[in-house]
């Protein structure tokens, strides 16, 4: 797999934001640009209190039916293309093969203050979509929170290291900035496919 850093381009394999990476597999590179879809959404954090999500490094993990090769998407916190004021993310943007394809996992990067730990969901979430010829697949915005550990000796509130991604969509503010991003895809359909339920959550739920 070859490592693709998100440009302001308009090449095959795309992106927009310098704080977004993404990994594709290579075989990816020969699929025809006029039978491509775009696949585009938000990773977001949160800012304030023990809960922000900004020391957190998340990574989506996705997949085409049938196919065991990882695309991965990762997101730094250190540049973002909107803040609301309680929090600030960017916008990701991928061409992709037409097909059907899912997410299938979540993974966090993070620390307690004390040691490094990284941590992914369970590995079988089944969040499908599917990619279609010349049409934007907008699939929502994922808002990484810390989970949040007590001190028993100063009874104070700490990030755990460990995250949370609530999953909800911001189609309005996304979609202005995909075509603000990408003026050539202007008469491409936006299409909103929902992954889950509004305020829907993925945890945590091993540490490697």
């Amino acid at each position: 797999m070859r490592l693709l850093f998100f440009l302001f381009s308009s090449l095959l394999m795309f992106g927009c934001s310098s704080g977004v990476s993404v990994s594709l597999p290579e075989k990816f590179e020969d699929t025809p640009e006029d039978t491509v879809g775009y696949l585009t959404g938000s990773l977001s954090a949160t800012t304030h209190g023990p809960s922000s999500g900004e020391g957190l490094v998340t990574t989506l993990y996705f997949r085409q039916s049938g196919d065991n090769e990882i695309i991965t998407l990762v997101n730094d916190s250190d540049d973002y293309d909107y803040n609301t004021g309680f929090m600030r993310g960017q916008l990701f943007s991928i061409a992709l093969p037409p097909g059907k394809y899912e997410l299938f996992c979540v993974g966090f990067k993070g620390s307690n203050g004390n040691k490094r730990i990284i941590s992914k969901s369970r590995d079988d979430l089944g969040l499908e979509f599917t990619i279609s010829p010349s049409q934007v697949t907008y699939i929502g915005q994922f808002i990484t929170s810390s989970l949040v550990a007590k001190s028993k000796l100063w009874n104070q509130e700490y990030p755990s290291g460990y995250g949370v991604i609530t999953y909800n969509e911001a189609n309005e503010r996304d979609k202005a900035l995909f075509y603000e991003r990408h003026p050539n895809l202007i008469g491409f359909d936006f299409d909103y496919q929902k992954l889950a339920e509004r305020d829907s959550q993925v945890v945590s739920a091993k540490s490697n």
